[in-house]
This record gives structure tokens, sequence and C-alpha cells, in this order.
């Protein structure tokens, strides 16, 4: 595949030498930014997480955030998802025969270890918008916390261009959007439940202070994971792994 010229993507990409977090300075800048919009950086320096938890985004982590119109706030849910998704057909389109896998709700696994992280926020302006920021592993990191999290990178399998991965992950995230804007998450829920590696597995969950236990059983329409619990089944729209066994 060629690599994309530059100059041919200064229609969509913003580049900036440095930021807080790509994700905020997307939200501050939300009325400007069109539908399809990238803004990446190479230094970020006070990344976020879910759940206003830190995100550190040291050298060779690929940190961008991808701006999607949708037409109501009900497909924020179903697009957060299909962005593991593109993420992933993106890595594979550039990497052939790689284990990935989705950790609900916003991980990306590689051979089990984490490879790449999403957060997704609603715009608060109108027309209705989200923006999808990505952290993706190119080259090995060491992430400073504890404990720490085993993650993965792509440095072992190639050396991949940050042009070629973006321009992939938003031909993918566009794709994926324009499915979940007319039929929501149904053409894609088989996709998802093939790359769910939760599925069959006894869980730990925090739902906003409400602990969890159960099996996974997989992922519904509406992007929830679904929990067989002692009390039956749970449907889970956000929430935090704590352990998985």
């Amino acid at each position: 595949m060629a690599k994309p010229d530059p100059q041919s993507l200064s229609s969509w990409l913003i580049t900036l030498d440095t930021c807080d977090s790509t994700n905020t300075w997307a939200l501050a800048h939300a009325e400007a930014l069109a539908h399809g919009a990238v803004v990446w950086t190479e230094a970020q320096t006070a990344g976020r997480g879910r759940q206003g938890r830190s995100w550190l985004a040291p050298a060779g982590v690929l940190t961008a955030s991808f701006v999607c119109a949708i037409a109501d706030h009900s497909q924020s849910g179903p697009l957060s998802l299909a962005a593991g998704l593109a993420v992933i057909h993106a890595c594979e389109d550039l990497c052939p025969g790689l284990s990935l896998g989705l950790k609900w709700p916003n991980d990306v696994l590689l051979d089990g270890k984490k490879l790449a992280g999403i957060l997704s926020e609603r715009t608060s302006g109108s027309p209705a918008a989200m923006i999808i920021g990505v952290g993706l592993n190119r080259a090995p990191v060491w992430p400073a916390r504890e404990p720490p999290v085993p993650c993965a990178s792509l440095a072992a399998y190639s050396d991949l261009d940050a042009l070629e991965l973006l321009t992939l992950i938003r031909k993918y995230l566009l794709e994926a959007a324009g499915l979940v804007q007319l039929h929501g998450l149904a053409p894609l829920l088989t996709q998802l439940q093939q790359r769910d590696t939760l599925r069959g597995r006894h869980i730990t969950l925090d739902d906003g202070g409400r602990i969890h236990h159960g099996e996974a059983a997989g992922i519904d329409g509406e992007g929830r994971l679904i929990l067989m619990t002692a009390m039956g089944p749970q449907h889970l729209r956000s929430g935090h792994i704590i352990s998985t066994g």
C-alpha cells in the first residue's frame, strides 16, 4: 500500500506540535471541526483516560482524536466499540496475521496484552458529534503505573508509518460510523462478538461504585456487556474491569 501524501491530508488532518490532550483540544474546537477531522500530536502531555483517570502517552504511542458526527447520543456507545474494530482492521491491513481482540469497553489487545486504548466523548454543541481518542503503541512502552499493565506494541511486527495508521483508522471508522448511523450496531455485532476477549471469562466489574461478579456472555445490540450473575443476566452500559479469571 502506497504511503499517503502528507499534502493530501491537509483537508482533514490537524497536526499539533504538542498539546495536553488531543481529545481536550478537539472538544474545545469542536464547532470548527468537520466530520472526519483528525487531531494528531507526537507530544501529548496530559492525556485522559476513562472515568477521570490520567493516561500517559510516552514516546512510541500514536495519539490522535477522530471527529464523528452522530444523529443522537444513543449512537455514542456503539460508535465507541466500532472504533476498536477500526483500529483492529487498520493494524491487520498493515500487519497481516496479528492476533487482535477487543476487551470491552475500550481496549484493543494483541496476544492478550493492551495494544491500544480508546476514549470516546460527546461534544456539547449541535449538531451532535463524538470525539474518539485513540492511543496505540507503535513502539514498546513502559507505563509508569502500579500495578503495571502488560502492554504490546507493533514494533516487533513492522515499522509502521504514523500517517498510514491514521489514514486507515479514519477510513474504517468513518465506514463504521455510516453503518451505525443507518442501522445501529447490528451490522458490526458479529465482528464484535468474534473479537470479544472477555466472553466466557469470570470477571469482576466496577459500575460506578457497584461491584458485579459473573461470567461475561458477550455484547448485545446496544454495545452493552452481558454479564451472567447470581441474580440473572445484567446488561451493563459502562464499567471498569477490575479482574478477569
